[in-house]
């Protein structure tokens, strides 16, 4: 499998097949990763079934607007943080009415951010659902495409661990 397997991609796949079976849809909010989670997803066949749909607000503000966020917890933690990407993933939930949405922010690099002490790398990934909120915090290594890659697919893989303990 290379960096972007859109060829057969069996998580991706597998996670539609579980949507499916649920009667649920998603939705995908991708900072970092920049529409690889997505890619991936709708390269699967029959993914409008279960793929509601996504979005990649690069620039804070459209979140912001899009998603009805408080842009008071972005100034006090950072747009690299639990509570920020949490409230991405409640909020895309919220305002397309799905049962899953999943947000992501990271720094990919090749520089870190001028506002975050974080090194390049830095990733949070939040998944918003029926039961609730999970969230991971990772630290990638590798080039920018390497940390993007990384990103989609430790998101594929938390999805398909939830709906897979919740099915």
């Amino acid at each position: 499998m290379g960096l972007f397997p859109l060829e057969h991609d069996e998580l991706a796949a597998s996670v539609g097949d579980l949507l499916v079976a649920r009667g649920e849809k998603l939705a995908v909010s991708e900072t970092t990763a920049g529409g690889l989670i997505s890619a991936r997803l709708l390269s699967v066949p029959g993914a409008s079934r279960w793929y509601d749909g996504g979005i990649i607000p690069y620039a804070g503000a459209y979140r912001w607007e899009q998603l009805g966020l408080d842009v008071e917890v972005a100034r006090r933690h950072g747009a690299v943080s639990v509570p920020w990407v949490a409230a991405t993933a409640e909020g895309l939930r919220r305002a397309l009415g799905c049962a899953w949405a999943l947000a992501e922010s990271g720094i990919a690099g090749p520089q870190g951010s001028r506002r975050s002490p974080k090194p390049v790398g830095s990733v949070v990934i939040a998944l918003a659902g029926p039961s609730g909120t999970v969230t991971e915090e990772h630290l990638f290594p590798g080039s920018r495409v390497e940390v993007m890659a990384q990103i989609a697919q430790r998101s594929l893989e938390l999805l398909h661990e939830s709906l897979s303990r919740q099915s």
